[in-house]
């Protein structure tokens, strides 16, 4: 398993962030691919374009609502000029307390222009769902009201889609409840079986099918 720091990539936009997972997962291919929020947005652009086995997003969206991009881009502007710390602080404040400090010690690099960047490119961004084939679990925390839009939109565009609700969490729901979340996703790579080109995919998702996990 492996688990790359995106952090000096983000600093340099979210396309040296693809970029660099596209070059991780096209010298191990196929692999099985996690992201979450940010970067379930890399996720996706590097499914479009790699061989991909199964595909898990959490907190994810192909492309945000026009009212949603203005929001980001107005807060983008705002942050470029903000002071570094405090940026830092806001960008750590929705995962658990006992999280945040190595949080911290991780994304200490990033200056306040480089996120007010990324977050413009990510406002921006759109990932060619039809690119995708691999079967692809579409997760998003309970208490993440905010997403549950964008993920139920996302699971519903992807040809190989199964959308669940990890109950009693938020954003980052690994972290919130690592135990449903975990569970989950090994259900799903044990249900969805990858032998050379035969896949067994899961159901396709109703309007009305968020199921908690």
């Amino acid at each position: 398993m492996l688990a790359p720091n995106l952090v000096p990539a983000y600093g340099r936009g979210l396309r040296a962030a693809i970029d660099e997972v596209a070059a991780l997962v096209d010298a191990r291919a196929p692999v099985d691919l996690c992201g979450l929020s940010l970067g379930a947005i890399v996720a996706l652009h590097v499914a479009a374009d790699c061989k991909v086995r199964r595909l898990v997003v959490c907190a994810a969206a192909d492309r945000l609502p026009r009212t949603v991009q203005r929001r980001i881009r107005a807060l983008a502007a705002v942050i470029g000029f903000a002071p570094g710390r405090l940026v830092q602080r806001q960008l750590v404040a929705a995962l658990p307390e006992p999280h945040r400090s190595d949080a911290l010690t991780e994304i200490a690099l990033l200056r306040p222009r480089q996120v007010s960047r990324l977050l413009r490119e990510a406002a921006a961004s759109e990932a060619e769902l039809r690119e995708i084939g691999a079967p692809t679990l579409v997760l998003c925390g309970e208490r993440d009201k905010a997403n549950h839009p964008q993920a139920h939109a996302l699971a519903e565009a992807l040809p190989k889609a199964t959308l669940k609700l990890v109950p009693n969490a938020g954003h980052v729901a690994n972290l919130d409840n690592p135990y449903a979340f975990t569970r989950v996703l090994r259900e799903f790579l044990e249900l969805v079986q990858v032998s050379g080109i035969r896949v067994a995919e899961p159901g396709r998702p109703q309007p009305s099918a968020w199921e908690e996990v």
